[in-house]
């Protein structure tokens, strides 16, 4: 097992110990979450962060931001669109970003790749904010 995904590994594990289990309707606002997001561009060292809702924390820029716009959509990264039709260039340098964690009681695993910075700052906005 590689030294990053030890440390994912690590994280995973207090991430868990730090949410709470929530009432059986996980829907209800605010819910209690807890992830660890990384975000991994080519030339860069990967990026960790942890993030953590009801009560907003983490170590992402703005937790509070990024908490309301999962709760939008119900904690399903993969319906973020933050900035709709955005305008963006076409450059492609990717970025490769994952979260995992726990949305109440459902468990998120996530995993996109985007074009460039900017595809990815207009999709999920502060969510991946590292």
């Amino acid at each position: 097992m590689s030294a990053k995904s030890l440390a994912v590994a690590a994280v995973c594990a207090s991430v868990a110990a730090l949410v709470p289990a929530t009432t059986a309707n996980a829907t209800i606002a605010p819910v209690r979450a807890g992830f660890v997001l990384t975000v991994d561009r080519a030339g860069d060292l990967p990026r960790l962060a942890v993030l953590q809702c009801a009560p907003d924390a983490g170590t992402v820029v703005d937790p509070v931001a990024a908490c309301a716009q999962l709760s939008q959509v119900n904690g399903r990264f993969e319906r973020l669109n933050v900035v709709p039709n955005a305008m963006c260039t076409l450059e492609y340098d990717p970025v490769v970003v994952t979260a995992a964690g726990l949305w109440g009681r459902r468990a998120v695993h996530y995993r996109a790749v985007f074009g460039n910075r900017c595809e990815l700052r207009t999709a999920t906005g502060a969510v991946f904010g590292i």
